[in-house]
């Protein structure tokens, strides 16, 4: 019996148990509730869509894709630019087409969101920039002959992410090891 307070040593080792398991628990959570969401983020995602397509037994799937996007900037006295950032859909593209689907076709179409105009200074006429997005529509059939095999791409995530934590673990011990002296 404990006296005065003082805990058992059954007592230490069943509350270090009781903690022991809490944090297990804890973390099987943690790793289901990644597993759940990098699950998720693949079906929100252009390949993970297209395999839900394919399970669907659809014949077509079609992907759009903002490839350019340009905004309009305008410079007072000195004249109108316009700033572009681009995107390469390559790496998306092919892993639709991993999915079991062949890209038939791709067009592209400026979709105009809005100009900037002013009156040119000391001259007549106007500066004029135009803001708006190149979108690119790919079309793909099914084609059983592309699938690839890629598995599961949230249960590579974690292997990979347990992978790094597990080197990093090793790194920690490594740097609280005692150096020997040269």
């Amino acid at each position: 019996m404990a006296l005065l307070g003082r805990k058992s040593d059954e007592e230490k080792e069943a509350k270090a148990a009781r903690k022991a398991q809490d944090r297990a628990e804890a973390e099987e959570r943690k790793r289901l509730k990644a597993i759940e969401r990098a699950r998720a983020d693949f079906f929100a995602s252009p390949a993970g869509k297209a395999r839900m397509a394919f399970a669907a037994a659809e014949r077509v799937f079609q992907y759009a894709h903002d490839v350019t996007s340009h905004k309009a900037i305008i410079v007072a006295m000195v004249g109108s630019g316009t700033a572009k950032q681009t995107s390469d859909p390559s790496e998306i593209l092919n892993s639709v087409c991993h999915e079991s689907w062949e890209l038939v076709n791709g067009s592209f179409v400026f979709v105009q969101e809005g100009s900037q105009s002013r009156d040119k200074f000391m001259s007549s006429g106007q500066n004029l920039a135009v803001k708006g997005t190149t979108v690119g529509y790919y079309l793909f059939r099914r084609c059983e002959d592309n699938r690839r095999e890629v598995g599961d791409p949230w249960e590579t995530k974690l292997a990979l992410d347990a992978e790094v934590e597990e080197m990093a673990a090793e790194e920690a011990a490594d740097a609280q090891a005692p150096q020997a002296p040269v």
